[in-house]
């Protein structure tokens, strides 16, 4: 009799560990582990360190978030400032170191400047000028550009005006010609302004005078006056200062 309540016994143990292996695997299969089905509670409860990961994240995130609303966050966007000084979209181009006569800065005293073409400093203002790098262009603005008379030049090459520069060396202001100017055009080449268009010493072209960055500069527009057998008017702009780029 005891023996075989002994086998009882065994067989019921024997079932209910084999039906506790069953239970296990079927929890396994059902966790879709990608370890081959050896899921266990781990995969669907996320361990502190996970936690830990997941709350720095969040926390990263909000404080983006919190410099985008400051301005202050590093967007890879560079931030131009703003005013005249600043780059400002113009047609494409990026125009700077705008300045003009109005600012009240009246310029050198025409009357102490030396000279390299003819003195005109009696000569009428009749137009302020605004002063304003494009690219590699430098644009002279003046209200006279489609207005002054007409010369043609050098076989037949139309002009209105002549570009200055005012240039201080040592104490001196100089004012030099540099360029000219055809009817309604404002803009020529920044590397115009240079000892090789000067064309006068000391800023002739054996001198290779060129605007140093961050130099102060004085330009105006005038009528024709760079060569004496070229004239139209005997007027000219305000003096407008510039910052070079």
């Amino acid at each position: 009799m005891m023996c075989i309540v002994r086998r009882i016994w065994v067989i019921s143990l024997l079932s209910a560990c084999s039906a506790t292996l069953v239970v296990n695997e079927d929890a396994s299969s059902d966790s879709g582990s990608a370890d081959g089905g050896l899921g266990d509670a781990s995969v669907d409860a996320p361990q502190d360190s996970e936690i830990a990961f997941d709350a720095a994240m969040m926390d990263a995130a909000m404080m983006d978030a919190s410099a985008l609303d400051s301005g202050t966050a590093d967007t890879g966007i560079a931030d131009t400032g703003s005013g005249d000084d600043a780059a400002v979209e113009d047609g494409g181009e990026p125009d700077s170191a705008t300045e003009d006569a109005s600012m009240g800065d009246t310029g050198p005293d025409l009357e102490s400047v030396r000279w390299l073409h003819p003195n005109i400093s009696a000569w009428p203002v009749t137009s302020d000028l605004r002063v304003r790098f494009s690219g590699s262009q430098i644009c002279l603005e003046y209200d006279h550009a489609s207005d002054w008379p007409i010369v043609p030049i050098f076989g037949g090459t139309e002009v209105v005006a002549n570009a200055w520069v005012f240039i201080e060396r040592d104490g001196t202001w100089y004012g030099a010609t540099w360029e000219w100017m055809r009817p309604g055009q404002t803009c020529k080449a920044q590397s115009s302004v240079a000892g090789d268009h000067i064309k006068r010493a000391p800023f002739d072209e054996a001198s290779g005078w060129r605007p140093r960055s961050g130099e102060i500069l004085y330009f105006m527009v005038s009528g024709l006056v760079r060569s004496p057998e070229y004239r139209n008017v005997q007027e000219r702009t305000a003096l407008a200062r510039v910052t070079w780029p």
